[in-house]
């Protein structure tokens, strides 16, 4: 009687698949003639990754995808420049966004943590170009205060959602506040180190029209008694 090559159960002759691998059952040559089986056992389905290996993977990918450009940078600039010019502000860059897209496949648990160590690589960007352009002046005055002012933000936007009870259209007036704030403190930052005011300009208009979208959005959500018919209303 045949055996299954998989499995090695023995079956009857009759039998074209193994009942317990679901394998072929190979044919040789005194079943049909053919020095050869009809028909190659299939290979086992590969296991799934695992949840480490799919982050390890999407590292690698990332890693190779700001490699790729980096590389193109440096040939290009050194056959243009003879040097390495122009080329070492863009490896700059490329490092920044490559930390930021590595940051939280490494602790995605860890959101604090995450907006924490985005804040740092984005003031060690700015310190990068300013020693390599020269000038720290603009660093101190508008780069750094507007980069914690966000970070800072994005903290304070995170703790509220992950301590609310219910998170609906609360979340999204709290970062429209959130988003309100930034362009205020872009606005003033950047007047004070290009003109020396703190008087705010653009952003005002901003300011007034996020804050009674954001305003409408807590209303809806923190209202219990009239939620649903404002919803309703609203379509939302």
């Amino acid at each position: 009687m045949p055996y299954c090559s998989r499995c090695g159960v023995e079956v009857d002759d009759n039998v074209a698949r193994c009942p317990l691998c679901d394998a072929p059952i190979q044919k040789f040559s005194g079943d049909d003639g053919s020095p050869w089986p009809s028909e190659e056992a299939p290979l086992p389905p590969t296991p799934p990754l695992s949840s480490d290996e799919r982050i390890a993977l999407a590292k690698t990918i990332t890693t190779l995808g700001f490699l790729i450009p980096a590389s193109v940078v440096l040939t290009v600039d050194w056959f243009i420049s003879k040097e390495l010019d122009w080329s070492l502000y863009t490896l700059i860059s490329l490092g920044a966004a490559w930390m930021w897209a590595i940051i939280p496949l490494m602790f995605a648990r860890l959101p604090y943590l995450i907006i924490g160590l985005a804040t740092l690589v984005a003031v060690a960007l700015e310190w990068g170009i300013g020693l390599m352009s020269g000038s720290i002046i603009w660093i101190l005055k508008m780069g750094m205060p507007i980069v914690i002012l966000a970070g800072g933000l994005a903290a304070l936007v995170t703790l509220m959602g992950r301590t609310a009870r219910e998170v609906g259209s609360n979340l999204a007036g709290w970062i429209l506040i959130a988003a309100a704030i930034l362009s205020m403190g872009i606005d003033i930052f950047t007047n004070y180190g290009m003109r020396g005011s703190w008087t705010p300009g653009w952003s005002i208009v901003v300011v007034s029209t996020l804050l009674p979208i954001a305003a409408l959005l807590l209303y809806i959500h923190y209202r219990p008694s009239r939620r649903s018919r404002l919803r309703r209303y609203f379509h939302v």
